[in-house]
């Protein structure tokens, strides 16, 4: 393949995933992809990050030992193209019910076994689980939103006031009050029972009165 081609179909310490290179470089023999794979490290014109991950290195000779982000690393990993959502307090502060950025990124995602359960990962920075149900484009912010329920004890507003919140988010996503509820039973045990409530409460548009 023209080299310009393939470096020019990647940015410099972005990740990049081996079926992304087997669509770049259309080889479809798993072998041959590997050897291929091993040629661009050997010759620089690509890094591996980790086993499965590689990036093309800065062509600032300055920038050259740098490495993608963890951002990029866990979006490209984990997130992208609705294989999973970050959760935990930094969807609180995604849909403003705190003002604390989490360095910590809890991810549910299902390009990890079902049995997936807190796998600490990069020094305790990532914690992986496999999500309740399976993400797709359809039902993202549902997950999404089930999941701010869940963490609403990080909101930095009283109960009630972070309900009001919620219904103004369900209201703005177009969340079907019924899906809410369905969805919510994969949250399933008697550790969810209160949870299961309370998404009820917040899918009816009901508050609680303290």
């Amino acid at each position: 393949m023209d080299a310009h081609v393939f470096m020019s179909s990647f940015h410099e310490r972005k990740p990049i995933v081996k079926e992304d290179l087997k669509r770049i470089l259309n080889i479809h023999n798993q072998n041959t992809l590997n050897q291929t794979i091993s040629y661009l490290v050997s010759f620089g014109v690509l890094k591996r990050f980790e086993n499965g991950i590689y990036y093309v290195p800065s062509s600032n000779e300055k920038f050259s030992h740098l490495k993608p982000s963890l951002n990029d690393v866990i979006k490209k990993k984990y997130l992208d193209d609705y294989h999973g959502i970050r959760t935990g307090a930094y969807l609180l502060y995604k849909y403003k019910l705190t003002s604390q950025v989490s360095t910590y990124y809890e991810i549910l995602s299902h390009k990890v076994s079902p049995l997936t359960r807190s796998k600490h990962l990069y020094n305790g920075k990532v914690i992986v689980s496999y999500p309740p149900f399976k993400v797709n484009k359809h039902n993202i912010h549902y997950l999404e939103f089930l999941e701010v329920i869940k963490y609403i004890h990080f909101s930095d507003d009283s109960i009630e006031k972070s309900q009001i919140k919620l219904i103004n988010i369900k209201k703005q996503l177009h969340l079907s009050k019924e899906e809410i509820i369905a969805y919510s039973k994969y949250y399933n045990g008697k550790r969810y029972a209160g949870f299961r409530e309370v998404v009820k409460e917040i899918a009816k548009d009901e508050i609680a009165s303290k």
